[in-house]
């Protein structure tokens, strides 16, 4: 778990003015669409400053700048689309704000803390019938990749998920990806499947956070996956949402 270590960025309180946001409005330029899923507007989500959070030298799958927007579709859990990206060059003159109350949420501005996230065991496809630990060990080795964040909420940018549940979330987005049935429902995880599932990488984990307004099923979390050669080429089209609650 420790050799697999990735670095991942955690969305913190500003101590400065930036561009760099959850909720709020977005600095959304008229040229892109709202947008809709589902025949209903998308609820702004988060704006990233590319340029600034690349300043951290950690993501080199994301665009040197530019500036990401993310929208949510609010009644779309287990849609792998419920979370669009937007990429653009330049920012807007002016914010943007949603068609309705309902789809905003309040506004924190935010700059990035650096951490180390580690691959749960079942991000790794460990097989717990066949490894010989107590389960004293295996209860240490389940909570040790949420140690490094505490009881923080977890908005975060690239390395590994912090999983509720279990569900290896790189082979359920090739899968998604894919139009294939989840592995429970008896698809077969072919070694063609685990190699592509290798090329996903965490773009956006949204906590549930009292202070923005937001809840995710059961004080659960979203998870934005994006293939890294597409994130490299600044195509944000294609992404899979998770989610996960208690």
């Amino acid at each position: 778990m420790r050799r697999l270590a990735r670095q991942t960025l955690l969305l913190v309180p500003a101590s400065a003015a930036g561009l760099s946001k959850l909720g709020g409005d977005p600095d959304l330029s008229r040229e892109i669409a709202w947008p809709e899923l589902r025949g209903r507007p998308c609820a702004f989500l988060a704006q990233v400053d590319l340029a600034v959070l690349q300043a951290h030298e950690l993501h080199d799958w994301l665009p040197d700048a530019g500036l990401l927007y993310v929208f949510v579709d609010l009644e779309g859990y287990g849609f792998a689309d419920q979370v669009q990206a937007r990429f653009h060059s330049e920012p807007a003159s002016e914010a943007r704000p949603p068609r309705t109350h309902d789809l905003r949420f309040p506004e924190r501005r935010v700059g990035f803390e650096r951490y180390t996230s580690l691959p749960s065991l079942d991000w790794l496809g460990v097989d717990l019938t066949e490894v010989d630990l107590s389960e004293d060990e295996l209860g240490e080795l389940a909570e040790l990749p949420d140690k490094p964040f505490g009881d923080e909420v977890q908005h975060r940018i690239g390395g590994y998920p912090s999983e509720i549940q279990d569900g290896q979330m790189a082979v359920a987005c090739e899968l998604l990806r894919r139009g294939l049935p989840p592995a429970h429902d008896g698809t077969d995880i072919t070694p063609a499947i685990l190699r592509a599932s290798k090329a996903w990488r965490l773009l956006l984990q949204i906590d549930s956070d009292p202070a923005l307004k937001m809840n995710w099923g059961d004080g659960g979390r979203l998870y934005v996956f994006i293939r890294e050669q597409d994130a490299k080429v600044g195509d944000f089209s294609r992404t899979v949402t998770l989610s996960q609650s208690y």
